[in-house]
């Protein structure tokens, strides 16, 4: 054998150098990157197609406006124009049907408001967790001790023997 057979590249290195190259390959991976950015998109698009239609199946609840009015039920809870905030979603939309909500409202000034989120809350018990159970009777307990009014105190007193059976 001559001097030029040990100095010919063996196919195997010349393989393995090829994948180690940082050159070769590089328009493969552009095309997947490309085909994962299109991929992730459609997902995207697809979520948001799918979060309008459960927008536009929620009627007057899944406006803009009704977004910003709950927001602001929600962030005036203890001051003073919570009262005012409420009322004016139950006006416009009606009672929520959220139990974190409800529970907010039990806080109101408002005894008609009061009674009407201690019916809905009754009305809803059976289909909520454990956790929200706990935090109804909870919050029920509370208001039975605590409210000013009579007629409140009576059917929070009630509610709250109703759903603990």
């Amino acid at each position: 054998m001559s001097d030029y057979d040990d100095d010919r590249p063996n196919w195997r290195e010349l393989d393995r150098n090829r994948d180690k190259s940082k050159f070769y390959g590089r328009q493969e991976n552009k095309e997947k990157k490309e085909g994962a950015r299109l991929a992730e998109r459609d997902r995207w698009q697809s979520g948001r197609v799918h979060d309008a239609l459960d927008r536009l199946f929620m009627g007057k609840k899944g406006t803009v406006d009704h977004d910003k009015l709950f927001k602001k039920v929600h962030q005036s809870y203890g001051s003073d124009s919570f009262l005012r905030n409420v009322t004016r979603y139950i006006e416009k939309y009606g009672m929520p049907d959220d139990t974190a909500t409800l529970l907010l409202m039990l806080d109101c000034k408002d005894q008609s408001i009061i009674l009407n989120v201690i019916d809905k809350l009754s009305a809803s018990y059976a289909g909520l967790t454990q956790g929200q159970k706990d935090d109804v009777l909870r919050k029920l307990s509370i208001v039975a001790m605590s409210e000013k009014s009579r007629d409140v105190r009576v059917r929070a007193e009630d509610a709250m023997g109703d759903l603990e059976r």
